[in-house]
């Protein structure tokens, strides 16, 4: 499991499109609970960047 910052990806509808359900669900989850953090499954996290960095211009790469 990955634990990642509920505002950076949920706050911004911009990563939407390249979450995976598990992602999006963990997220939402947080949020509604007031968790600043969710654990997600490191497959599905590392699926989500790699869909960010594939849309991305040539050159650049998405932070963890």
């Amino acid at each position: 499991m990955v634990e990642i910052e509920v505002d950076k990806y949920y706050s911004n509808r911009g990563y939407y499109p390249y979450m995976t359900a598990q992602v999006f669900d963990a997220l939402e989850a947080a949020y509604l609970s007031g968790a600043a953090t969710a654990l997600v499954p490191e497959t599905d996290y590392y699926v989500m960047v790699s869909n960010i960095n594939a849309s991305l211009c040539k050159g650049q790469t998405a932070t963890r």
